[in-house]
């Protein structure tokens, strides 16, 4: 299993993906690479990270004030917006820390210079049996630069906090301040191509 206290866990490594560190969108294209598909070379941001940052960059505790003016239950729909836009904007004001800069630094060396990226959001709890959350958080394609990485890591991250995603989360009686978002940056890969595939009608619901 990924340790919990890693940050950055490389998309092919061996071991089991845990999806309370990974997210569940990383932990399946591990399980994928793992089983010899052919899944774009890329790295993780693990939880570990997005906690690293929210903590050093004072936003956990601009969080805690923000979801403690009301309940969640109370707030109209123009508040929650208000909400997430003050803890958006504090994500998007706060530069990365050093480290988190050097373990950002560290995966892009597995790349060639100039390559073009993907970064994606895998929020842990989406996208699982009983929900979905596809479309509410950020992916950004076409990155280049570290900069432009770091740049695109925050926006993700700050995806997490969108109205959208705060309304979905209160209509499913999920907690957002136990939410918590691991970062995908892969490989751009062109392809003729593309589509998606269902194992059974996803108009079933029994």
């Amino acid at each position: 299993m990924a340790s919990g206290r890693r940050l950055l866990i490389p998309l092919g490594g061996p071991g089991q993906w845990d999806a309370r560190v990974v997210g569940g969108k990383a932990a399946k294209l591990a399980e994928l690479s793992l089983a010899g598909f052919d899944v774009p070379q890329g790295f993780c941001l693990t939880t570990r990270a997005y906690e690293a940052f929210v903590n050093d960059a004072g936003i956990a505790a601009a969080i805690s004030m923000e979801l403690g003016r009301k309940s969640m239950d109370d707030m109209r729909w123009e508040e929650i917006w208000d909400t997430a836009l003050r803890i958006r904007a504090r994500f998007l004001a706060q530069p990365l820390s050093g480290s988190l800069r050097e373990t950002v630094a560290a995966g892009l060396r597995g790349f060639d210079a100039g390559a073009s990226l993907a970064v994606s959001s895998s929020a842990v709890g989406e996208d699982s049996a009983g929900r979905s959350f596809a479309g509410l958080h950020e992916s950004i394609i076409g990155v280049r630069g570290r900069q432009a990485v770091e740049d695109a890591i925050r926006l993700v991250w700050a995806s997490l906090w969108s109205d959208a995603a705060l309304l979905y989360r209160k209509e499913l009686g999920l907690d957002p301040a136990h939410s918590r978002m691991a970062v995908l940056v892969q490989e751009m890969v062109d392809a003729d191509p593309s589509g998606v595939a269902f194992a059974r009608d996803p108009r079933d619901t029994r």
